[in-house]
């Protein structure tokens, strides 16, 4: 909301000898106040379209009138890069095993896969394709994880696969 003012900003002695950005500032500090001077502000710091774009969507955000999904995803849209978020996961009470996963993802990131080699009739399709490797990467590492160390003794150059046992005889001599 803008302030009341009955004088005009250069005829304030504060204003005089004031430039650039400084005096910018300072005449949007006499005439606004709260979300609108977040905006002024915004934008005078702001270079280029861009810029000001993202810096008007972290006022939204600041002020919560955008979310923080929302914010995110916008900002990536604007930079051009990939976006991708888990939005809800739902467990089934009655089993917990069941359940569900909502995605939010941006063109870049559908593009992004495509160049990956992930391809499917639609976005959506192409993002769980992507999805599904991901939850089989998640369940291989599992499986690796279950090995419960034995994978090292395993592998082709290490040496270490023999095991051996000493056994201690009754009488402290040693068999083996």
């Amino acid at each position: 909301m803008s302030k009341k003012t009955k004088l005009p900003f250069s005829m304030m002695p504060v204003s005089w000898g004031l430039k650039g950005k400084t005096r910018a500032i300072a005449e949007a500090e006499y005439y606004y106040e709260g979300e609108e001077l977040e905006r002024v502000l915004a934008n005078i710091g702001a270079e280029t379209e861009e810029e000001k774009t993202i810096a008007q969507l972290e006022v939204d955000f600041n002020n919560g009138k955008i979310g923080r999904y929302e914010y995110e995803k916008e900002v990536s849209t604007l930079k051009d890069e990939p976006y991708v978020n888990v939005m809800k996961l739902e467990v089934n009470p009655e089993n917990a095993k069941a359940g569900y996963m909502e995605l939010d993802w941006n063109d870049k990131f559908v593009a992004f896969l495509s160049e990956n080699g992930y391809t499917g009739e639609s976005d959506e399709a192409v993002v769980n394709k992507w999805f599904n490797d991901v939850c089989r990467t998640v369940l291989v590492q599992e499986m690796a994880d279950q090995d419960y160390g034995l994978q090292e003794a395993r592998t082709p150059n290490n040496s270490k696969d023999i095991v051996n046992v000493r056994v201690q005889e009754e009488d402290g001599s040693d068999e083996g």
